[in-house]
């Protein structure tokens, strides 16, 4: 291990910047990378809300015209809107005069470690609790000591998962919850898709062709084994012919996101151990905007960077970004927990 003890403030700051780079482009990125996550950017100078909002929706068939005969105007219909407000993410590590002077090398290891990785993971669980709390219209956020509220309601007010989303232009209700909450199976997976066939409407009330594309599931060994088998079996999963064609086969991207099964400060919560989606990525509307870049604030001479009464060199990290699902119609999800 390195002598951390012997290093100046600018060695010292130097070798958390480079820990801080690194970790920036070897952090798995799971969820922020997932093709159902839309990437987005807030210029600076342009305030903290943007708005986002569904297609508009236009009648999807064409009406007949009679012999000389005025063409049938196509109704419009504006979809649900969704403000998107970003907010502050931060934590500050000192090292200590003490740290320095008695050579405790892995203490001031695990504080570069820590501050290099806390933004890139805070952004992961930030993403995956939209799924673990998807039954609810809000959590409270009190990781790193402070409490906030966070609004997970969609477009319409309603939860993500919910048996009675609205459209705007007509009165029918839809369901995005697979039908008794099951666990994965084949057969599971098929009230899933069957629900992207029943279930899924313009803001007419009018039938919708989606097809999903993407599997997201939790970290959990049993889901994630009969998920790879479903999709990799060179036979249909509920017979014993071997001949028989896998029509799972390469049919999903299966995206496994190990915060998902986690309570509201990240701590383990094997009560969503089983919770797993089915989504359409191609027409997702799940906005993660980002204003700040995670981002490393380190002391220098000219800053006063090592506090006079303390003696601390300080170091902060922080990330300014928001996160908002705007029409939930393209997920589809299971809590496993029964009806």
């Amino acid at each position: 291990m390195a002598n951390f003890s012997s290093y100046s403030m600018p060695q010292f700051t130097d070798l958390i910047n480079r820990s801080f780079l690194y970790a920036k482009k070897a952090l798995p990125a799971v969820m922020r990378s997932a093709s159902f996550v839309i990437k987005d950017t807030l210029p600076h100078g342009t305030g903290n809300v943007r708005r986002y909002a569904q297609a508009v929706d236009a009648t999807q068939y064409a009406g007949i015209r009679a012999e000389g005969g005025v063409s049938r105007q196509a109704q419009i219909q504006y979809g649900y809107e969704k403000d998107l407000t970003t907010y502050t993410i931060s934590q500050e590590r000192s090292i200590t005069k003490l740290m320095r002077d008695a050579g405790k090398n892995p203490e001031m290891k695990k504080a570069i470690t820590d501050l290099s990785e806390v933004c890139p993971n805070t952004i992961e669980l930030d993403l995956s609790h939209r799924f673990t709390f998807a039954t609810d219209t809000s959590y409270t956020r009190t990781a790193g000591g402070t409490s906030q509220t966070v609004d997970l309601t969609v477009g319409d007010g309603l939860a993500l998962l919910s048996a009675v989303h609205t459209l705007t232009g007509s009165a029918t209700t839809y369901s995005n919850i697979i039908t008794g909450n099951p666990q994965f199976s084949k057969g599971a997976l098929e009230n899933a898709e069957k629900l992207f066939v029943e279930e899924t409407y313009d803001n007419l009330g009018v039938k919708m062709a989606m097809r999903a594309d993407t599997i997201l599931t939790t970290d959990d060994p049993n889901t994630i084994n009969q998920v790879r088998e479903l999709m990799h079996a060179t036979a249909n999963v509920d017979t014993s012919n071997a001949g028989t064609f896998n029509v799972y086969k390469s049919a999903y991207k299966h995206v496994i996101a190990p915060r998902i099964a986690t309570d509201a400060n990240g701590a383990p919560d094997t009560t969503k151990k089983k919770y797993r989606f089915l989504i359409a990525s191609k027409n997702s509307s799940m906005y993660f905007t980002v204003l700040n870049e995670p981002y490393l604030k380190t002391p220098t001479d000219g800053n006063n960077g090592e506090e006079f009464s303390s003696e601390n060199w300080n170091y902060m990290a922080a990330a300014d970004y928001g996160i908002v699902i705007v029409s939930p119609e393209r997920i589809k999800g299971s809590t496993w927990l029964g009806a």
